[in-house]
């Protein structure tokens, strides 16, 4: 049998270490963005499945659950999908689900002509569509070599074999991968070309990676700014008491930690401004939190999400290990720094 290469998941999927699956054989992930009329209904686990199978650098593709009973309802469909996506760039087509019993009543005519209005709609904003559905459906319920003419099919039959032609076969609902510790759908791509770009864009060039700068107070004095990793900010063995951080692209907010608990987040860079300009209160800060957050455009041309990464030495010691962002897996903390011993110098760097 032909190697699983792709899983499709759903808010019904979290605690996904996308690098192990990646490890473990997985370069595509199938997403479901949401189901149903209204972009309401978008998956809530959408973007951030969507954020971090990017930044394992996993190919993309996405898929809508349909409960369409006309024509009409597949276009708003398809239109509640594309809100839902918002111009993302996908390296798979938008596959249309089509399973529900409460459509098989509507017979093969009219099921047919539902997933091509879906479809078309999607293909008008420059995506490439495709259909899912099992072998009965293909078989009894749609018009399985109409829409094979026009589109990207993806079968689900649970089998040693797909007695379909097919791109993508969804061969198991109980498959097991490393990055995932229950049954997950696992799949085979038979064609390589669902991997052509999903959205015509002209070519251009990659942008570059944002700047970001910051600067720490330490007895009583702000110390001179930094860049990125240029150079350290802060004294060995001189307590940080205030932070302040800015991007020269994007988003960010950090806060800072003392004896008195979490400070509140921030997302300013002004040492006048008290209350959003900088992270801290004049006590001794033990720990710091940052999130970066990428804009669209950029993680489009880049190709991957950008985090905030950083580390802090505790004063007169070594540095601690690296985090990102605020994440908790691969046996980080969410923060850099330990709670009761103060911090002199920070390193801050997005990647």
């Amino acid at each position: 049998m032909a190697k699983v290469t792709c899983v499709d998941i759903s808010e019904f999927q979290q605690n996904i270490d996308f690098n192990k699956m990646k490890n473990d054989g997985i370069k595509a992930v199938i997403i479901r963005a949401g189901y149903g009329r209204e972009a309401s209904q978008k998956d809530n686990m959408f973007e951030s499945h969507f954020r971090n199978a990017k930044n394992a650098n996993l190919k993309i593709g996405v898929y809508w659950y349909s409960y369409a009973d006309s024509v009409s309802d597949a276009e708003k469909e398809a239109k509640a999908c594309l809100e839902c996506i918002k111009n993302k760039s996908i390296d798979m087509p938008i596959y249309y689900d089509l399973e529900d019993s409460s459509q098989i009543r509507l017979g093969k005519t009219k099921l047919t002509e539902i997933a091509e209005k879906f479809c078309e709609t999607i293909k008008r904003s420059n995506y490439k569509a495709g259909v899912y559905a099992n072998l009965n459906w293909f078989n009894n319920y749609l018009d399985y070599d109409k829409l094979k003419s026009k589109y990207s099919i993806w079968l689900a039959q649970y089998n040693s074999v797909n007695e379909l032609s097919c791109d993508i076969w969804q061969n198991s609902s109980t498959g097991k991968i490393n990055g995932y510790d229950r049954n997950i759908d696992t799949n085979i791509i038979f064609n390589e070309s669902v991997f052509d770009k999903s959205k015509d864009e002209p070519e251009k060039e990659k942008a570059n990676i944002p700047d970001i700068f910051y600067k720490v107070r330490c007895n009583g004095v702000w110390l001179p700014e930094v860049k990125n990793l240029e150079d350290y900010a802060g004294i060995k063995g001189r307590a940080i008491t205030d932070i302040a951080i800015r991007v020269s692209v994007g988003k960010v907010w950090y806060q800072a930690h003392t004896k008195s608990g979490w400070l509140p987040k921030v997302s300013g860079y002004d040492i006048d401004d008290y209350e959003n300009g900088y992270a801290g209160n004049g006590s001794k800060i033990d720990a710091i939190r940052v999130y970066y957050t990428t804009p669209q455009s950029l993680a489009n041309s880049l190709g991957k999400y950008l985090v905030a990464k950083y580390r802090v030495s505790a004063t007169g010691n070594e540095y601690f290990d690296w985090q990102h962002d605020d994440q908790t897996t691969n046996n980080q903390d969410g923060y850099a720094g330990l709670f009761g011993n103060s911090i002199d110098r920070v390193l801050l760097v997005l990647e």
